[in-house]
């Protein structure tokens, strides 16, 4: 049996040739340090620290940047509950992600759980891992269903000026009555001070940093109030002794009651047994 010896013609020789170079040159970028990514770089997170967004998207300076789609990397970290969108691009081996993430009001404690509670409403569960975000925003303490959706609707409308910022100065937001408003939060500040307001009036604390300045002493108590756009600075002693004073003519007015109605029934009791007599 003779062989036929197979002649490329010399296009087909050509276009062998540079096959057999690509799949080199393939071969050798794989296998060298330039198909790995020399610079990682993330931007607009602000829960999520740099190396999480990196563990998220699974990347390091050994991946391989141009055999890794973009696609794939955003889609690993909008899988994380905090993360609003994210956007990857490669440029001249850096990797470069721009993340945008929910605005988080506060956190709040649930059958031994915690909860992120964010600007549209919404609750995500905080996994232990990423507990080292609950700095960022306050504790907020003693709230309902009604009340919280209540608060985020006041820091959705007021968005541009309640910002990530303000909220980080709140260590604790809790539910707050008087006399006159039964509707009152009471927020402890990050500096120890203590703001009170309403639901209305909570778009002031945008102005809580440019009076603090003025403030002068220790345990300072501000009360906003959008009615009349004024922040008024008071002792916290006086707050509370006025609430305590509050407290006990609601308690009096509560014992003449009781002894109104004990003396009532005493009364309709002599009346029926002297009928009876």
């Amino acid at each position: 049996m003779v062989k036929k010896k197979v002649k490329l013609t010399i296009k087909q020789s050509i276009i062998f040739s540079l096959v057999v170079m690509m799949v080199a040159s393939i071969f050798v970028y794989y296998f060298s340090t330039d198909s790995h990514v020399k610079v990682l770089s993330c931007k607009n997170n602000y829960y999520l620290s740099d190396s999480e967004v990196y563990d998220l998207a699974n990347v390091s300076t050994k991946t391989r940047i141009y055999l890794m789609p973009s696609i794939i990397l955003e889609k690993r970290v909008e899988k994380m509950p905090f993360v609003q969108s994210c956007d990857v691009s490669k440029k001249n081996r850096k990797l470069t992600f721009d993340v945008q993430e929910k605005l988080m009001v506060g956190y709040y404690v649930k059958d031994n759980k915690n909860y992120a509670l964010c600007q549209n409403g919404s609750s995500i569960e905080i996994d232990e891992q990423y507990l080292n975000m609950i700095v960022h925003f306050p504790l907020l303490s003693n709230f309902n269903a009604k009340q919280r959706k209540q608060l985020c609707e006041q820091f959705q409308k007021h968005r541009k000026v309640l910002t990530r910022e303000l909220i980080e100065k709140f260590a604790e937001i809790v539910p707050y009555k008087t006399s006159y408003d039964k509707n009152m939060f009471k927020i402890t500040m990050q500096d120890g001070n203590v703001v009170y307001t309403n639901l209305n009036s909570i778009k002031m604390l945008s102005k809580y940093q440019s009076v603090l300045t003025k403030l002068k002493g220790q345990s300072v108590c501000l009360v906003l109030d959008s009615t009349h756009s004024t922040i008024e600075k008071i002792s916290c002693d006086d707050l509370n002794q006025k609430k305590k004073d509050t407290s006990d003519k609601k308690e009096a007015v509560d014992e003449a009651k009781q002894e109104t109605q004990e003396k009532e029934e005493r009364d309709k009791t002599m009346i029926e047994y002297e009928e009876l007599r």
